[in-house]
């Protein structure tokens, strides 16, 4: 064998070697550059010396079987590498999601869809981010979902803070993870780059103007500072998403409840509101004032009831029972799943709340110009008030008032109520002019710390804030909070999970196996 012919099939080899060689350096560097076509160059001729040395050898390689086999799988792996970029590129170009999880835990809320929807001109978000913040990928997928969902009006684009530097410095980043949007000469930051954050900030910055509401302290009431489970820090927090701002009040101090209140909160006071203090609430709600009012189901020395009289509203001398619609070990936390038609509650039909320890409201049967209506209700006539509190809960004809039972209400006071005749329930006339709006809880309980996370609670409280306040448009489910659903089995489930893995799918896999070795030996 001469020296050609021992080169000839060496030569082939390399030759696609150094073809590898040169698409692989083309992907790596991004360009075609100076390896890529050495490589290239030497691959081509490479093929040409296995050519060369012998022509007919080498026609009869490309047209023999083995060579139209090989050609066939190469032109369907080519095919199908083909379909998978395809796919890629659609992909990217357009983002869609499917979410599979029971909650919807990766779908946009209401509240951030509506918002999105509404936005008055372009926002551009920038997403400063360390190449190792877990927390990237997650950002820039939300940030996809806010662009498609806005139909192009969110613009984004996400900076790397240890390539780009100096854009960080320009913006002044300090914190790493800090998303910026920006309308105009507008701009609004959020530390925090989860939905329930990036929502409150491009509302912040379609709305820069922050409603104020006041909340009552100096009575017993339940304290937005602590954090306990009887504490209000979560709705506080939850209240300054909703962009506002939220401060304390004690009406002893100062007299008159201030001019740039929104609304006041009253939360389950435990001692008597003074003369004084009573006069400034009234003169607020004559001058047009908003009220939320939580009060509880305990008898104390409270006369908030004083406040509401102006309505014809009381309150239940009792606790709510429910045995049909309530936590098994405890008939006085109630499930709430029946609503009335209202803006407040118009998107709860398939979703409870929970009131621990609620009294009931009673309202009037009618009264021109005022509209009070029930909310929330008990589940129906086998529920009732228990006036015994002290005794073991059970219903007494002729003492005890039977349900359905108003948990929560509404009340709207309007100028020109003729507007309203003819309407459906739940419509508004845009025409109406509004003086007093005013939404009373029955149990302050369910907006505390640990319940507020149940069910539609924090809905409820700060859909009530919203219709109270007359920014309506805020009214939606809110993003999700994140809720952990932990599997519990009992020690025969967990051995059968433990033994099914380790001992019993390999038994079966090797008797099988023996089956098989039998039949065939």
């Amino acid at each position: 064998m001469s020296l050609l012919d021992r080169i000839r099939e060496p030569s082939a080899v390399l030759g696609m070697l150094a073809l590898l060689v040169a698409g692989g350096a083309a992907l790596v560097a991004g360009e075609f550059g100076a390896l890529s076509r050495v490589a290239l160059g030497a691959s081509a001729l490479l093929f040409g010396l296995y050519v060369a040395i012998d022509p007919d050898k080498a026609l009869q390689t490309v047209t023999g079987r083995q060579w139209v086999y090989g050609s066939n799988t190469l032109v369907l792996s080519a095919a199908l590498i083909g379909i998978l970029v395809l796919v890629n590129v659609v992909s990217v170009r357009f983002h869609q999601r499917w979410d599979l999880t029971a909650q919807g835990d990766f779908s946009l809320s209401e509240s951030t869809l509506r918002i999105l929807g509404d936005l008055p001109a372009q926002v551009h978000a920038k997403a400063f981010f360390s190449g190792g913040l877990s927390d990237r990928q997650k950002t820039e997928d939300l940030l996809k979902e806010y662009e498609q969902r806005s139909n192009g009006k969110v613009s984004w684009e996400m900076i790397d803070t240890f390539q780009q530097p100096s854009l960080a410095d320009l913006e002044k980043i300090s914190v790493d993870g800090t998303v910026v949007f920006s309308m105009g000469d507008r701009r609004q930051t959020t530390i925090t780059s989860d939905e329930a954050h990036m929502t409150t900030a491009l509302l912040k910055l379609v709305n820069p103007t922050q409603l104020k509401v006041y909340y009552s302290v100096g009575h017993g009431e339940r304290e937005i500072e602590r954090f306990d489970d009887r504490g209000y820090s979560n709705l506080r927090t939850q209240i300054q998403q909703e962009n506002y701002l939220v401060e304390n009040l004690n009406l002893l101090a100062t007299g008159e409840v201030p001019s740039d209140a929104a609304a006041l909160i009253i939360a389950a006071p435990r001692s008597a509101f003074q003369p004084q203090e009573l006069a400034a609430i009234n003169r607020f709600l004559d001058a047009k004032g908003k009220l939320v009012l939580l009060v509880d189901a305990v008898p104390n020395d409270s006369n908030v009831e004083d406040l509401v009289k102006r309505w014809e509203v009381t309150f239940g001398k009792g606790v709510v029972v429910d045995p049909l619609s309530a936590f098994p070990q405890d008939a006085t936390v109630l499930i709430v799943g029946q609503y009335n038609e209202h803006s407040i509650t118009r998107d709860f039909a398939t979703r409870a709340a929970v009131f621990p320890t609620s009294t009931n409201i009673e309202t009037p049967r009618f009264s021109q110009g005022i509209n009070v209506q029930s909310l929330a209700l008990s589940s129906g006539t086998r529920s009732w008030l228990e006036t015994n509190l002290g005794q073991q809960a059970a219903y007494e004809e002729g003492v005890d008032k039977q349900g359905p039972l108003a948990l929560a209400v509404s009340v709207e006071v309007v100028e020109n109520p003729e507007v309203q005749e003819g309407l459906p329930p739940g419509m508004e006339s845009t025409l109406k002019r509004v003086r007093n709006r005013a939404v009373i809880f029955g149990s302050s309980e369910f907006a505390a710390n640990g319940p507020l996370n149940l069910g539609v609670n924090r809905d409820f409280f700060l859909n009530a804030l919203n219709w109270v306040t007359e920014t309506d448009q805020l009214i939606s489910t809110r993003p999700r909070l994140e809720e952990r659903r932990p599997l519990f089995l009992t020690q025969v489930q967990s051995n059968f999970v433990l033994f099914s893995g380790s001992v019993f799918l390999p038994m079966i896999l090797l008797g099988l196996g023996g089956v098989i070795w039998w039949t065939r030996r």
